[in-house]
């Protein structure tokens, strides 16, 4: 009897020690899943956050081509702008270059008497535009070219993915310019020597025309927003040559603004923010408000300006020589006409360019100097070929000469 009461107890032990080792595996089987299930949300949250993220910074960075056209234009450019080249020395069949710059942030211009070629980061010509422009003249915002031909009559619009419009017109074109916005201005002389503004929308539709008085209009800018339109002319006043310059409001057509500048020439109009504007004179600078109120002026310190011009990033650049001695200053400008660097050359200068932090100048003997903009470091690049024109990207600069270009690291001296 005792024994198979032993047995009975051991039986129960046993099977109470396996329903509470059951229960502990089902407990813990159930805290795993429970785990796996709050790692997989927490993870899938994660995503979710990087996604929207990615979305938000691409609506930041893309805020100017949210509309379906814009964006159209802009994803063309983009898949245009991709493939790999050789690198550089990149070389070209023209021998007569007219300008060469950096546009869209890393790619490169070449406009020659027969082509624009756009080269990107990696040298490859995603574009080989070919014209028959006499005078070809481009004037670019950050993701379009306006290519014109200067005394005569046909302008176009190209980026990476090629031609995107073909302006009517038939006068003789003076100048134009072409705005962040995608609108766009020409001017143009007829054969009765009357002169029209026309000004059009980002789809090459003309939203505005102006016909001028007396004088000569030898400049026109619309502002990066694409709200204001500012033109530069030249008229004679109690025998004194005076530029007037006018500003517009382009929703209605409407005068904004207006002043002169007497006993002066003018260099360039360009707009430094969607507001303020910069007018350059042989004699000096101006900053004026949409009103064409001044907001800041400073004097030159010579009327002969090797160069004078408003880059891309708010800097306004002057090269000049005092006593024409060979010894050329560079000065830098902020846009409250606050000089914020100053450079010395004791070698004759071909071109000078700067980019958001840098200063490149090239000399007649293909070196270049290069320095931070307010710093004291100079770094030097040395040329195989001899360059006519420069761009600079921080410590790299590019170098064009007719036929070819060149890319050379400037090393610290």
């Amino acid at each position: 009897m005792k024994a198979d009461k032993k047995l009975k107890l051991r039986g129960k032990k046993k099977r109470i020690l396996e329903k509470i080792e059951y229960s502990e595996q089902v407990d813990e089987t159930k805290l795993q899943k429970s785990s796996k299930s709050k790692t997989a949300r927490y993870a899938a949250r994660i995503l979710l956050i990087f996604v929207l993220s990615l979305i938000l910074l691409f609506l930041i960075f893309n805020i100017n081509y949210l509309t379906p056209s814009k964006m159209k234009e802009h994803m063309s450019a983009v898949f245009a702008d991709m493939g790999s080249g050789e690198g550089y020395p990149y070389h070209f069949s023209s021998d007569d270059i007219v300008n060469f710059f950096s546009f869209n942030t890393k790619d490169k211009v070449i406009l020659t008497n027969k082509d624009l070629i756009i080269l990107n980061s990696s040298a490859n010509p995603v574009l080989n535009y070919k014209h028959s422009m006499s005078n070809p003249i481009a004037q670019y915002s950050k993701d379009r070219i306006l290519l014109f031909d200067q005394g005569s009559t046909k302008a176009v619009m190209l980026n990476q993915s090629g031609q995107l419009l073909e302006f009517p017109n038939d006068d003789k074109i003076i100048c134009g310019d072409v705005s962040d916005s995608g609108k766009s201005v020409i001017v143009s002389r007829n054969e009765q020597n009357k002169e029209q503004v026309s000004v059009y929308s980002f789809s090459g539709k003309k939203i505005m025309s102006w016909n001028k008085g007396s004088g000569y209009i030898v400049d026109a800018a619309v502002s990066p927003n694409g709200n204001l339109l500012t033109v530069g002319i030249i008229d004679t006043e109690d025998a004194v040559e005076t530029i007037n310059v006018f500003t517009f409001t382009l929703s209605n057509a409407k005068q904004k603004g207006h002043t002169q500048f007497k006993a002066s020439s003018l260099y360039d109009i360009v707009y430094l923010d969607s507001n303020d504007l910069c007018v350059l004179c042989n004699d000096k600078i101006s900053v004026l408000n949409s009103k064409c109120e001044t907001k800041a002026a400073a004097d030159l310190p010579s009327v002969n300006n090797q160069q004078l011009y408003c880059d891309k990033f708010g800097h306004i650049v002057n090269v000049y020589s005092l006593y024409n001695n060979g010894k050329y200053v560079v000065d830098i400008f902020n846009s409250d006409l606050k000089k914020i660097y100053s450079k010395e050359c004791e070698k004759d200068i071909v071109k000078v360019n700067t980019d958001s932090n840098t200063l490149a100048v090239l000399y007649t003997d293909k070196t270049a100097d290069v320095n931070m903009i307010r710093g004291k470091v100079t770094y030097r690049a040395k040329f195989n070929i001899d360059p006519i024109f420069i761009v600079c990207k921080s410590k790299q600069v590019f170098g064009c000469s007719n036929g070819m270009v060149e890319k050379v690291k400037a090393l610290k001296q």
